[in-house]
């Protein structure tokens, strides 16, 4: 059984709060560690994640974890 829905829903999510506070990728890659490229994977549904990363991810946006599941 795979998680692609999920994983799709966890990136939308996160591209829209990093948008909404007028954050580039690139960006959010130096404030949490991370690159670009893995970023846009990430955003896309297409990269596992581990809540370490979505943990950097919810501090460098000012958001709370629970606030990127949607699902």
């Amino acid at each position: 059984m795979g998680n692609e829905s999920e994983k799709r829903s966890l990136g939308y999510r996160i591209r829209q709060l990093r948008e909404d506070k007028n954050v580039s990728q690139r960006q959010l890659a130096l404030m949490t560690g991370t690159s670009r490229s893995y970023l846009w994977k990430l955003e896309s549904g297409r990269a596992d994640v581990g809540i370490d990363v979505l943990c950097r991810v919810a501090r460098a946006l000012d958001v709370k974890v629970r606030d990127f599941i949607d699902f």
